[in-house]
């Protein structure tokens, strides 16, 4: 059963670089390459990657190979263009567009190009490392289509975090649904960004600080102040799993309408504010074409509360692929590694969505240890990783070469 499972999920990764591309063969196969080896040896050192590969040629041509396209100032863009251009029809306008930001903590690092002192999200340490912009598509079902990765580095030309971000959406904004859902954390509570969304998002949800003000009627007020004219006339409850075990939490919604203005220009709005059982409040700015309060409600809750599988996205790539052990000293080189892991986890997350249950069923590898039904439908990806590393660790990388004929005679080889 493996053996047929192997074959299925080789299908599967195929088919994804099989579609029309603008990479040149040699760099489609380095990106086949990197995406396969990252998968099978479930880590971001370059040598581990080629020697996942098992090819006849020594160690260091392989790497040397790699290196030479992966490394190319351009690759990374190439690469994320053309992922974006092959995994944007899966998106619809009904999936929730999430951004997030992370780091890469380097503390002992000394030689990797364009570091400079982050904060670490886990620690709350200053260290030297590198500041990471993600964004995932998320359906209602809550699966995840990783779309984009990006570091960037003020000593790399980066000019500020705000620019960053307006650029990283506009870029993967061309290439969704007009009507998709942004949402955004606090940190897009600045004025430059929530301007930029409000005007350039057809939906969004921003989570805001309780001292921002906005305007209702004439007057402004801060959220906090404007949350006491909400009526919680909605109670949603939603089930988290603390500890292996599932505990169910209720929230009062409610929303009112609100203005944001932009140069001269008024945009209707929605302040949703959700009330804990304790007593805490969470407030978001929701632009929304809903026409009532109580569906506008409904639909941010929903929306901000997916937001947080982006943060296990995160500490699944670090834990489960060692990102914070990147070893690459251009940068070039990190950006295209994050391309090539955005891809690879594409190909976990979305690609091979249909065979999850199988893997972990059927695979002949138990990672199911309490043998619960709730280990199928929690965060299975650790354990699909380990099945689907295992499952590859004995294939090799097969390119079609076909042999055409050119009107001189002269044979020409095709990889494809």
């Amino acid at each position: 059963m493996s053996n047929i499972l192997t074959k299925r999920v080789q299908t599967q990764m195929s088919s994804y670089f099989s579609t029309a591309t603008d990479m040149t063969k040699p760099e489609l196969r380095c990106l086949k390459d990197m995406v396969l080896g990252v998968l099978k040896s479930k880590s971001v050192f370059i040598n581990q990657i080629a020697a996942s590969l098992r090819e006849s040629l020594k160690l260091k041509d392989v790497a040397k190979r790699l290196s030479a396209q992966y490394l190319k100032e351009d690759y990374a863009d190439s690469v994320l263009i053309n992922h974006l251009e092959n995994v944007s029809c899966g998106v619809t306008k009904d999936d929730f567009i999430i951004m997030d930001g992370t780091d890469i903590s380097k503390t002992y690092a000394k030689y990797m190009e364009g570091l400079e002192f982050i904060k670490n999200g886990d620690t709350g340490a200053i260290g030297l490392g590198y500041n990471v912009l993600n964004i995932n598509a998320i359906n209602g079902d809550k699966e995840m289509t990783p779309l984009y990765s990006k570091a960037y580095s003020y000593q790399m030309g980066a000019l500020s975090s705000n620019n960053e971000i307006k650029k990283a959406v506009s870029q993967v904004k061309g290439y969704l649904p007009e009507k998709s859902c942004w949402v955004f954390d606090r940190g897009a509570d600045n004025t430059i960004l929530k301007d930029f969304f409000i005007t350039e998002c057809s939906q969004s949800i921003i989570r805001l600080k309780r001292n921002t003000k906005l305007y209702y009627g004439t007057d402004q007020y801060s959220v906090a102040t404007l949350a006491k004219k909400v009526e919680f006339c909605i109670s949603q409850k939603v089930t988290k799993i603390k500890k292996d075990k599932p505990v169910v939490r209720s929230y009062d919604l409610g929303a009112i309408p609100i203005s944001y203005k932009v140069k001269g220009h008024t945009y209707p709005l929605w302040l949703v504010v959700s009330r804990g059982e304790r007593g805490q409040l969470c407030y978001l700015l929701v632009k929304s074409e809903l026409p009532s309060a109580i569906e506008v409600a409904k639909w941010a809750f929903k929306g901000y509360g997916l937001r947080w599988k982006i943060e296990e996205y995160h500490r699944h790539i670090k834990q489960e692929y060692g990102l914070e052990d990147i070893q690459i000293k251009t940068f070039n080189g990190l950006q295209s590694m994050l391309a090539v892991i955005t891809v690879a986890m594409y190909m976990i997350y979305k690609k091979l969505a249909s065979l999850h249950i199988e893997l972990l069923l059927d695979s002949g590898y138990n990672y199911l240890n309490k043998h619960t039904v709730r280990e199928l439908t929690n965060f299975i990806y650790y354990k699909i990783s380990k099945v689907v590393s295992i499952l590859l660790m004995p294939t090799k990388s097969r390119w079609k070469i076909l042999n055409t004929l050119q009107p001189s005679g002269q044979l020409n080889l095709v990889f494809k």
